[in-house]
């Protein structure tokens, strides 16, 4: 890289600090760009769902804190692997890119399998036992690290200064640790609108007491996102939310 590219590079990145970097990723959530962050968000959403509607019944404080330790591990999980794949400058990301279909694959397959164990637990009794409602918990950083692998990023005008500033060598750790606090950001926004959703979800489930059926339409999407991946027809769904983001 020639020295002045470098420099011009340092410059543009200056303005880009932690704070501007989460704030840039939680906003983007709100924005037009939504409709390309679409490609997990739903998902997340209805995964969050399935495990509130799992929690055995209990206080509305209990719950919560349910819903917030898995969140959390879900934020562990998305931003380590989200940050890996962008901070080109780190030397890992070009190993995670080259191999990227084979992760997505496994990614798929994770999905699948933790939404066929949603229903289990659900339904079938000997299992719900066996495995109380925190065993998503420890699942969570993995779907966290399964859905940075199958995300394909736009590239907003904070991720493009911070992916261009982590590409260089030099700017390795920090700039892995600002496409970390990046993918905080994110994760953040995805946390602030699921977690109410999920209460009111199970606030209204509660009334009609259809559990079972809400849990099992989680799943279901869950299961439909895996396959897509696994099969590779979630390029398809993409490129139908990307088309409203162009249009």
């Amino acid at each position: 890289m020639e020295p002045g590219h470098h420099h011009e590079i340092v410059n543009l990145i200056s303005n880009v600090g932690f704070s501007e970097a989460f704030l840039g990723a939680f906003s983007s959530f709100f924005s037009i760009w939504q409709f390309c962050i679409a490609q997990i968000s739903p998902f997340f959403m209805v995964f969050l769902i399935g495990v509130y509607l799992i929690k055995e019944v209990g206080a509305l404080k209990k719950l919560t804190t349910h819903l917030f330790i898995t969140s959390f591990g879900y934020l562990i999980g998305f931003s380590i692997i989200f940050a890996l794949l962008g901070a080109s400058g780190t030397g890992i990301s070009g190993y995670l890119l080259y191999n990227i279909k084979s992760f997505r694959i496994l990614s798929g397959i994770f999905i699948l399998l933790t939404a066929i164990l949603m229903i289990a637990i659900a339904f079938v009794r000997n299992i719900a036992q066996t495995l109380p409602g925190s065993i998503f918990w420890i699942l969570a950083p993995f779907m966290g690290a399964s859905f940075a692998f199958i995300y394909s990023p736009c590239i907003p005008p904070t991720l493009s200064q911070l992916l261009n500033y982590a590409s260089v060598p030099e700017n390795a750790v920090k700039g892995l640790l600002l496409l970390i606090i990046y993918g905080i950001g994110l994760s953040t926004a995805f946390i602030s609108v699921g977690v109410p959703l999920a209460i009111a979800v199970g606030w209204q489930t509660q009334r009609i007491r259809r559990h079972g059926l809400v849990i099992f339409g989680c799943a279901f999407f869950l299961m439909a996102m895996g396959i897509m991946v696994i099969t590779g027809l979630m390029v398809y769904y993409k490129a139908f939310l990307l088309s409203f983001f162009v249009e």
